[in-house]
């Protein structure tokens, strides 16, 4: 169907003129002024029906095309983001995102997974975080020429750092029910209280702070007096488009400096 429809807009113009060509052996046929005025006005209603559904056709399958572009930016902008309801820990200029769209992905399963259209040629590599427009989504374990796959959040093995602003770290997990986590081990000083915002807290390497979710509830502990909280996460695993691939502008460094160090 779109091999037809990019066909009929490629040769619009010459199947136009056909067209017209065929209502003009007609009209002249006819002789008729009742007819010549008819046919006239069906001429000039199908020229300009054919103009624009071919136009709305060539719109419409460039939207793809649209997208990519709007990812692109998008990506600038983010890297070059500065927020004032951003955490201090959040700002950093240190990384580039690169965008690259969901191909495949699972959000029923215990342990589900993402597919990513994009891999080595793109500088993806494993070890690098994933996020989206909404919040943390995963870290990429394997990659090809062109493709990645992501162990996102939504994962038994998916757990990450978590920091409430101004207040401690804890152990962020996913509670296998749908867009909902679990904050544990506060320590007893920073109480979670509802509303409050969570943010990633991984290594430097990896991915910045980003947004991953909302504090709704929170209990303490009777043993060591540590809190725990239930985190609505702001990323919907089940509508995943594009995402974002963060690459660490000062991993070669990071890693030399390792090595001196072993």
């Amino acid at each position: 169907m779109q091999q037809l429809i990019l066909f009929l807009t490629r040769y619009r113009t010459n199947l136009l003129l056909i067209g017209l060509l065929l209502l003009a052996i007609i009209r002249q046929s006819l002789k008729n002024p009742v007819s010549e005025h008819w046919i006239n006005s069906v001429g000039s209603g199908f020229s300009a029906t054919i103009s624009h559904t071919t136009g709305s056709w060539k719109s419409y399958w460039s939207l793809e095309d649209i997208n990519n572009e709007l990812a692109r930016e998008n990506a600038k902008l983010r890297a070059s983001l500065r927020s004032d309801e951003a955490p201090d820990f959040a700002f950093s200029d240190n990384y580039e995102y690169i965008p690259v769209k969901v191909i495949d992905f699972s959000f029923k399963k215990r342990n589900n997974y993402l597919v990513l259209s994009g891999g080595k040629k793109l500088g993806i590599l494993p070890g690098m975080g994933v996020i989206s427009a909404s919040g943390w989504i995963g870290t990429v374990t394997e990659s090809t020429a062109n493709y990645a796959y992501v162990l996102p959040f939504i994962h038994e093995k998916g757990e990450i750092g978590a920091r409430i602003q101004g207040k401690g770290l804890g152990q962020l997990s996913w509670s296998g029910k749908a867009k909902i986590a679990y904050l544990k081990d506060i320590e007893r000083e920073y109480r979670p209280v509802k509303g409050d915002s969570v943010y990633s807290y991984t290594r430097a390497a990896i991915a910045p702070p980003v947004l991953t979710g909302i504090v709704t509830s929170s209990k303490q502990s009777q043993e060591d007096l540590s809190w725990d909280a239930s985190v609505e996460l702001t990323t919907d695993f089940m509508n995943l488009n594009w995402v974002y691939v963060c690459h660490f502008k000062g991993k070669t460094e990071l890693d030399s400096l390792k090595t001196l160090m072993e």
